[in-house]
């Protein structure tokens, strides 16, 4: 018999991983909200980046069930439920009702802060939870400088970027083997969330930075007290994290200079194969809260632990002017 997976989050996210699910046996289920149920009803559209770069092959994805309550779904044994929503919404959760009807399913995490596993922990007990970060780019395609058969997600899973995963062994296994199944993969990493935290805050630094320079490379290049001021910030993210969690960035994002930015931005065109300024700007100002909730995460880090940040602080302000 197939097992049951739920998807919490049918975006661009959900979708992909859903969809790779699917294709490997499972028997896929989408919890959403109402006024998304007839869309998605009707079947997604995908585009495997890695094999259809000019995005004119369309695959249509609809091999799954929809929900839109959890009372529809307390007759299904769920062998795992993935959280594929923003950590905005996932504080939003009330996760009595989900404990109640998915029973001993495993969950799976893929926020990117930490404290989202711990969250989910308290309810559901470590046993229950696995924590997973996403290791693709996904969007909503066509973006302003693309053409496409017909609209839908493109995805582009980088060949040497194996998701990491961590939990308990019994969790972890199981996990491990749905994505082999999948063929996505995966390696177990202990401690990744907290390991990749300095990762995650290093990129919610840089996306402010990058905002108020229009979402431009060239124009946050050319700015240097602004480029100044972001590694400054980061480096302050670091000492948060630090003071959190015991853990060090690593010694390349320790070492990056101002002077260093136009080059890696510039490389970074020609990285994968899309447009990185305009997906940058279309997928982060839709989770523009979640960026926002994570930089202000970092500022209440800081000073519980009596660290200054002038410069992460000023970023914020300014973003929320």
């Amino acid at each position: 018999m197939k097992e049951h997976i739920l998807i919490i989050g049918a975006g661009a996210v959900g979708q992909v991983y859903a969809y790779h699910l699917a294709q490997a046996g499972y028997h896929i289920h989408f919890l959403l909200k109402e006024k998304y149920l007839e869309e998605a009803q009707q079947g997604f559209v995908l585009y495997n980046l890695r094999q259809d770069k000019q995005r004119q092959q369309a695959i249509i994805f609809n091999n799954f069930s929809c929900h839109t309550s959890w009372q529809s779904l307390t007759n299904i044994k769920l062998s795992q439920v993935w959280l594929c929503v923003s950590s905005t919404a996932l504080a939003a959760m009330d996760l009595a009702p989900m404990k109640a009807a998915i029973g001993d399913a495993l969950v799976v995490v893929l926020q990117p802060d930490p404290d989202d596993v711990s969250r989910v922990q308290q309810t559901f007990g470590k046993e229950q939870v696995a924590a997973g970060m996403i290791n693709m780019i996904s969007y909503h395609t066509p973006l302003a400088t693309e053409q496409t058969a017909r609209e839908g997600i493109a995805f582009w899973i980088p060949p040497v970027m194996p998701m990491p995963v961590d939990g308990e062994v019994e969790g972890v296994s199981a996990l491990l083997a749905v994505l082999k199944k999948a063929k996505i993969s995966a390696l177990w990493q202990k401690q990744f969330a907290i390991a990749n935290a300095h990762n995650t805050g290093f990129l919610m630094v840089f996306l402010a930075a990058l905002e108020l320079s229009d979402w431009q490379f060239k124009q946050l290049s050319a700015n240097k007290a602004l480029l100044k001021t972001m590694i400054a910030a980061q480096q302050e993210v670091f000492a948060a994290l630090h003071a959190e969690y015991g853990s060090k960035a690593s010694m390349v994002l320790r070492q990056i200079k101002p002077w260093m930015l136009p080059a890696i931005l510039k490389l970074a065109r020609h990285v994968a194969p899309l447009d990185m300024e305009t997906y940058l700007q279309a997928h982060f100002m839709k989770v523009r809260s979640q960026t926002l909730l994570l930089l202000e995460a970092y500022v209440q880090r800081a000073n519980k632990s009596g660290i200054a940040v002038p410069n992460l602080q000023g970023l914020v302000d300014k973003l929320e002017r």
